[in-house]
């Protein structure tokens, strides 16, 4: 297909997308996001696909979305300039790119597992969510510091129905990593498997969903999709969206970039996350 930044393969019943941007943790960019759309759209259009793998490639499967310039690249600069250019234009790429594009991996026929390690970071824990199953590698990182610099949690709220609403609060409020372990047992991943074993047993998974009738399997992740939807899923997600946008018009969240960005051009983006991070990594030193 041309792809620049996802890489497919079919082993068997099975349809290997891997993340193909190592050099940046495989952060999301517009050609990214698009480029996986139409490779989850091949593969659920497959009749003879029975399951799919989302994996990313070298260390980490993803870190989040990437707002970064990347020159040359036409469609990451349109991207960017209708993020930055007004509240309605953001509204308007953030459906397009983040709430629709996951929405549209949550919603395939084809069950979906999320093979995850190194950095899954705000977008990269929206994208491993809208997956049916994850399995996580013994080094993975979970982490939505969103809230740090005024964010609201991301543009599709998961974490409530992954890990409940209290943990949720904790996590959100102070910006704090996930812990693995946690998350297995509060249900938000399947299991956690050594480092070097991750791709060999999404696989063994893959290949043994595979072998169940399709369309029987196809039914049920539809009624199960449904009922989250009944409770109150999709309705959530729609009202956490809106009011993710008003996070960003907020004066709180101008006078922080604004302050943020002085970071930035002093020091780059080490910069940036030093002050953002800074004041929590000092608090975390602190003796109570």
């Amino acid at each position: 297909m041309g792809w620049k930044t996802i890489l497919y393969e079919e082993i068997g019943p099975v349809a290997r997308i891997t993340l193909n941007r190592p050099e940046t943790h495989n952060v999301q960019n517009a050609r990214l996001i698009l480029e996986l759309d139409e490779a989850a759209e091949k593969a659920d259009r497959d009749p003879n696909i029975r399951a799919i793998i989302l994996c990313g490639a070298g260390k980490s499967f993803s870190s989040g979305h990437d707002l970064s310039p990347i020159p040359g690249d036409e469609l990451q600069q349109d991207y960017r300039e209708r993020h930055r250019r007004s509240v309605e234009d953001r509204l308007g790429v953030e459906d397009e790119y983040y709430l629709n594009k996951c929405l549209a991996i949550r919603n395939l026929k084809t069950p979906t597992i999320a093979a995850i390690k190194g950095n899954v970071v705000l977008g990269g824990i929206m994208l491993a969510c809208m997956c049916d199953l994850i399995i996580a590698a013994e080094d993975t990182r979970l982490w939505n510091p969103s809230i740090r610099h005024c964010g609201s949690g991301g543009e599709v709220m998961v974490l409530p129905f992954e890990i409940g609403f209290r943990k949720t609060k904790e996590y959100l409020w102070t910006g704090d990593l996930i812990p693995l372990e946690e998350a297995e047992r509060l249900g938000m991943i399947n299991r956690i498997v050594p480092n070097d074993r991750l791709e060999a047993e999404a696989l063994k998974l893959a290949e043994r969903i595979a072998l169940m009738p399709p369309v029987s399997v196809a039914l049920t992740k539809r009624a199960m999709n449904k009922a989250q939807d009944f409770m109150g899923m999709a309705m959530a997600f729609e009202y956490q969206y809106v009011w993710h946008q008003m996070a960003h018009a907020t004066r709180e969240s101008a006078d922080w970039n604004a302050e943020a960005s002085k970071h930035s051009r002093e020091k780059g983006f080490k910069g940036w996350l030093e002050f953002r991070d800074g004041p929590f990594d000092e608090q975390a030193k602190k003796k109570y």
